[in-house]
């Protein structure tokens, strides 16, 4: 299984470095606002205590520098609280057995995939082209072909949702194969999940648009069922934003 927390120790390390590297570049000190917002204030450390010093309104440019600096301060002591507190947790929790009756030669497999459809992997017809891109590893022993589709796969498993991965999908003439086709627990509704890994390149978005189109013409609508992520080379997808999705999705 894809750790949650050592992903989001990655991203807030970056993020951590990210705006430490922002603020040095920023004018000393912090913004104090008083009076409802109609004073401002430059607050300053030095031998352990504080002083402020009045800005004049007409001084805008320099008293938002220091509001900027101010909320990157404080993301980067939230950020480092939470990094703690995982840390914490870490070193809290131990994952016992079911990580092993969980996984891919599990002996106990066989035996419950008829009783937890999201344990179960049955056959069925997908996605023949390029079975040699299929080099990322997902739940149940199956490969997927990014990172960011294993992440999702990760993530349907782990809240005990069953899903098929590039099954065959009839979109009016047309067989495609969706990344994700998802079984609503409660409602038995058909959900897809189709992610965008490269959205940022314009000999990808005439297929992308041409597939959501399909999509809606079949009656699957973005936001009812059918999930639709986005990737770009600087915007890479993110678990928490996956998390979110699939509470929304199946367990509002």
């Amino acid at each position: 299984m894809l750790d949650y927390f050592a992903i989001r120790q990655e991203w807030l390390k970056t993020k951590i470095e990210e705006y430490e590297k922002e603020a040095a570049t920023l004018p000393e000190g912090t913004l104090v606002c008083y009076a409802k917002g109609s004073q401002w204030f430059c607050q300053k450390k030095e031998n352990n205590k504080f002083t402020r010093t009045y800005i004049p309104r007409g001084n805008i440019t320099y008293a938002k520098k220091l509001a900027r600096k101010t909320l990157l301060t404080d993301y980067i002591s939230d950020m480092k609280n939470e990094l703690k507190s995982i840390k914490a947790y870490a070193s809290a929790r131990t994952s016992g057995k079911l990580r092993n009756i969980l996984s891919e030669h599990s002996p106990y497999l066989p035996l419950l995939g008829d009783q937890f459809d999201w344990l179960s992997d049955e056959q069925y017809d997908s996605n023949p082209t390029h079975p040699e891109a299929l080099t990322v590893k997902a739940p149940k022993g199956q490969f997927v072909r990014s990172k960011s589709e294993a992440i999702i796969a990760h993530e349907l498993f782990n809240n005990q949702l069953s899903y098929k991965y590039e099954c065959a999908f009839k979109a009016g003439e047309f067989t495609i194969y969706p990344d994700f086709t998802i079984r609503h627990p409660h409602t038995g509704k058909l959900i897809i999940w189709e992610h965008f890994g490269l959205a940022d390149l314009s000999s990808y978005q005439n297929t992308m648009f041409s597939k959501i189109r399909n999509y809606i013409d079949c009656g699957y609508i973005p936001g009812d069922n059918l999930i639709l992520t986005f990737e770009t080379k600087n915007c890479p997808l993110d678990i928490s934003y996956v998390q979110n999705l699939i509470m929304y999705h199946f367990f509002k």
